[in-house]
């Protein structure tokens, strides 16, 4: 039996964002810009926890930044404990 007055009632907050923020805003395109700029150079562009996700995104080019799907590569490694995300513009295969 539950007493009165246990249960708070309220909404749960939004889902938390996962990956790192600041890359699926403006400076994802910034970022994007920028490897446009230097084709098959490799970037950092993110570092810190959670940010696996962000690899499948630049693949894929689930972000308007990363289309179109296939033109990024990504590779996420393990450096000095930190999750880092590298990333280069490889353009499409015409």
């Amino acid at each position: 039996m539950v007493t009165a007055g246990v249960v708070r009632w309220e909404r749960p907050p939004p889902p938390a964002r996962r990956g790192n923020n600041a890359l699926m805003t403006g400076a994802a395109r910034r970022a994007a810009a920028e490897l446009r700029e230097q084709p098959e150079a490799w970037g950092v562009v993110v570092e810190g926890a959670g940010a696996r996700v962000l690899v499948t995104r630049i693949r894929q080019g689930l972000d308007l930044a990363w289309q179109p799907a296939g033109a990024y590569e990504a590779v996420c490694r393990t450096v000095d404990g930190r999750i880092t995300i590298y990333a280069r513009y490889v353009g499409l295969e015409e």
